[in-house]
């Protein structure tokens, strides 16, 4: 008699449980529950599996989303200020105005309209141009058209937003991390009813050939997933990968 074997739930990363058991999900509704002798399981497996879905895949969104995007907008604002002051003292009356922005359009220019990247690219790009406006010879062109304070501005602007966006993403991973973990849990037990009520069919002599070949098809997939786990820890265990701290933290 050939049973559906065990397979360790806990060593699997999100990603892996949740392709699994999309893979399982998928095998049910090709034989059938009704097939299978397991509509009551099925049942539950989807709505746990719907669960699994939204605490995995689904962003929740952040009560610092708003505050984040208000920083950004203030970043932007300023880049754009200095941009065209840059800019519009080309045209200044005062030689030493017009020389000064010249070498400080160079520096914009190289950098081009950053407020259009994302906000991490953002944040780099805005990092490194503000690097090189307080340089010693930019940081005199600074002072000469008068924008070193809103250089500085932007500074501050630009850390807000990376510290902002941290905690967002801090907050974010914690969360998830702690849904998906409770979800799970609940999951395993769903997928081990089913599993038992398939591998009782098989102990009273009751499988039907459907029940036999979902059988072959979900020990393929646990035998599939057993060999990605193995060549990941041989990957981990050379140095090739790290391995991470508890599976749900991928």
């Amino acid at each position: 008699m050939t049973f559906i074997v065990n397979i360790p739930l806990t060593r699997l990363r999100n990603n892996d449980y949740f392709q699994f058991m999309a893979d399982v999900k998928g095998l049910v509704v090709q034989a059938t529950p009704a097939a299978l002798n397991v509509e009551e399981e099925a049942v539950a497996f989807d709505n746990s599996f719907t669960a699994l879905d939204e605490a995995i895949n689904v962003d929740q969104g952040s009560v610092l989303t708003e505050k984040v995007q208000d920083a950004d907008l203030r970043r932007d604002y300023t880049w754009t200020a200095l941009n065209g002051r840059v800019k519009a003292t080309l045209y200044s009356p005062i030689p030493e105005e017009v020389e000064a922005a010249k070498h400080l359009e160079r520096v914009f220019d190289l950098y081009g309209g950053i407020r259009y990247l994302s906000l991490k690219e953002q944040t780099a790009a805005a990092t490194n141009l503000i690097n090189d406006l307080k340089d010693r010879d930019m940081a005199v062109h600074c002072q000469t058209i008068g924008i070193m304070p809103w250089v500085l501005a932007h500074e501050a602007e630009n850390t807000a937003v990376n510290d902002l966006q941290n905690q967002r993403d801090s907050e974010q991973a914690n969360r998830n991390f702690a849904k998906a973990k409770e979800v799970r849990l609940a999951f395993d037990k769903v997928y081990e009813t089913l599993i038992n009520r398939v591998n009782a069919m098989v102990t009273l002599r009751m499988a039907t050939p459907v029940i036999e070949n979902f059988i072959i098809e979900v020990n393929q997939k646990i035998k599939n997933l057993e060999n990605q786990l193995a060549a990941r820890q041989g990957r981990s265990d050379s140095g090739e990968e790290e391995s991470p701290k508890t599976p749900a933290e991928e």
